[in-house]
């Protein structure tokens, strides 16, 4: 999907005579050589790790039980310290509607990721924010909390709209009993997080068609070291 986006945005500034940006284009090449690679790492390791505390109460073999880690409530100063220690492995997307220090425009999407090659995606719960960040070349999660059935509905229309990678959908726990209300095909993959607390409740939700969850117990991501997750 995203391929075919990103292609329909690059014709269209051609047959319009605009030369695309130099971001742009690097943005694109950087996609998708990484695409392939982000969906084998989460058919693989579906448990997300969730940081929520400081960066540095993770411990070295923290870091080898999840291939993707989603960076939540952190800051440059934290990340700037620690992330280029990890470099080339797990992939890190950074929450970036909670992430102090950077902008969410245009320049500090370059920054992040002229400067920090591990965060792979961006998540947000803003449409404008996730659009930038796709025309930069980033993985791009929508953060979905449905709270009613209307919120539900809005979200439906604003993935239709925005095509992100993913869904991160919250809170996740309740995915078993609205799947039902989600047309086939309307949500791109959805990760599930929140809520999501024993081994019983990862199992239904993977069962019921999400690609991934996140979580932010430690002991949940041990889980990704068990050959038959799903």
């Amino acid at each position: 999907m995203q391929f075919f986006v990103s292609c329909g945005i690059l014709k269209e500034a051609w047959r319009k005579g605009e030369k695309p940006s130099r971001f742009f284009l690097e943005g694109f090449s950087f996609w998708r050589e990484n695409m392939d690679d982000f969906l084998i790492r989460l058919r693989r390791s579906p448990i997300i790790g969730a940081l929520r505390a400081s960066l540095h109460s993770m411990k070295e073999e923290d870091f080898s039980l999840c291939a993707v880690f989603f960076l939540l409530e952190s800051n440059i100063l934290e990340v700037q310290e620690f992330l280029p220690h990890h470099v080339t492995s797990p992939f890190f997307f950074l929450h970036l509607d909670l992430f102090g220090g950077i902008a969410s425009d245009e320049s500090g999407l370059c920054f992040i990721r002229n400067n920090f090659p591990s965060i792979r995606g961006i998540i947000s719960t803003r449409a404008r924010t996730l659009a930038l960040a796709k025309k930069l070349g980033f993985f791009s999660i929508l953060r979905l909390f449905c709270i009613d059935s209307e919120s539900l509905k809005t979200g439906l229309r604003i993935a239709n709209d925005l095509s992100p990678d993913a869904v991160e959908l919250l809170p996740g726990l309740i995915f078993p009993k609205i799947k039902e209300l989600i047309p086939e095909g309307a949500l791109p993959p959805i990760i599930c997080g929140g809520l999501i607390r024993n081994q019983s409740e990862v199992q239904e939700i993977l069962h019921c068609g999400a690609v991934a969850i996140s979580t932010s117990h430690r002991e949940l991501w041990k889980m990704n070291l068990q050959n038959e997750l799903r």
